[in-house]
């Protein structure tokens, strides 16, 4: 309620007029108590709107104050997944590169070793033929010699053919040492011409005497024994070999297990990591909309409680200068 001057001097004259003038003064002082009515009534109003503004401030200022929390929170999580992302894609790449090289490494190792063996066994059976040539060969010479015979009074014997045939083996085993073969054939074609000339060339019982059966003999034993050696030598270098591939791909074979399980792990926990960073961005995202809206809202409505509070203090002025209007004019119609 508002009261101008011009009605509360009218209600002044209008004691003057009227009688008794009692009447106006009941009138003012009911008009006074209406407005101080209204006045508190207001001000209650108004103090419960206050209680209301500060609620909702101190509500929104605990909001924004979780989204910012929330916001760093999530930008961290954010962050140290791509940190983690990074290290597990190199990580990957470094795994992946070992793998591949340690696979590469244990075929080049197996066909190495595959084709270490087959010349193994391709020379083991070349020795093993030669060896056995060599037995049969000198156990034939032996068993002429113990019979009283020279080699050439033995050409025309089954048992000196079998010999030749034997030798002959032999000089073409290429496992065999290069210059004992090039004496067996020297040997073996001075033994060819001996033969063929035998009972026309004097000299021929010369070379029987000088290089003669005993000759080829201690030959063929030494070249025994050297192939015997030889093959000795390749069985234990073959199963050295054999030994050193195992134990290699042995230790290739468990690092690369123990890569593909890192390497799994490593890509399992790229996959969690890429989706904790999605999930956090996308939180971020909305929790940076809501401290957007929270501010915002904070700001309107701290924008209307101050108006609010303004138009409460004008009113409070407003009701003090009617209420002291209506006493001046009590105050003037009482001294009257």
């Amino acid at each position: 309620m508002r009261l101008s001057a011009v009605s509360l001097f009218s209600a002044v004259a209008l004691g003057h007029q009227a009688n008794p003038i009692s009447k106006v003064l009941d009138l003012l002082h009911s008009l006074k108590e209406k407005v101080v009515s209204e006045g508190e009534a207001e001000q209650a109003a108004f103090e419960k709107e206050s209680h209301m503004c500060k609620d909702q401030a101190t509500s929104k200022q605990y909001e924004i104050r979780d989204d910012e929390e929330n916001v760093a929170s999530l930008s961290a999580t954010i962050e140290k997944a791509a940190a983690t992302i990074t290290e597990l894609d190199s990580k990957i790449a470094k795994l992946t590169t070992a793998v591949s090289k340690n696979e590469n490494d244990l075929a080049a190792a197996t066909s190495l070793r595959k084709k270490e063996h087959e010349d193994y066994v391709a020379n083991d059976k070349e020795l093993v033929e030669a060896i056995d040539t060599l037995e049969k060969a000198i156990g034939i010479l032996e068993k002429a010699l113990k019979k009283g015979s020279s080699l050439l009074q033995a050409v025309s014997t089954p048992e000196m053919k079998q010999l030749m045939q034997a030798l002959s083996v032999v000089t073409d085993a290429a496992a065999l040492n290069g210059s004992d073969k090039k004496r067996l054939s020297a040997l073996l074609q001075a033994k060819e011409d001996a033969e063929f000339t035998v009972g026309q060339a004097p000299e021929a019982a010369a070379y029987e005497t000088h290089e003669g059966s005993a000759t080829i003999l201690d030959l063929l034993g030494d070249m025994l024994d050297k192939a015997e050696g030889q093959k000795a030598d390749a069985d234990k270098a073959e199963m050295t070999s054999q030994f050193e591939y195992n134990k290699l791909k042995q230790a290739l074979t468990d690092q690369i297990a123990f890569d593909n399980k890192q390497l799994d792990s490593a890509r399992k926990g790229l996959a969690a990591q890429r989706e904790v960073k999605a999930t956090a961005e996308g939180d971020l995202e909305t929790t940076q909309k809501e401290l957007k809206e929270d501010i915002q809202s904070d700001s309107e409505t701290h924008d209307d409680c101050e108006k609010r509070a303004e138009e409460w203090d004008v009113s409070m002025k407003e009701r003090a200068q009617e209420i002291e209007a209506l006493d001046t004019a009590t105050k003037i119609i009482k001294e009257k």
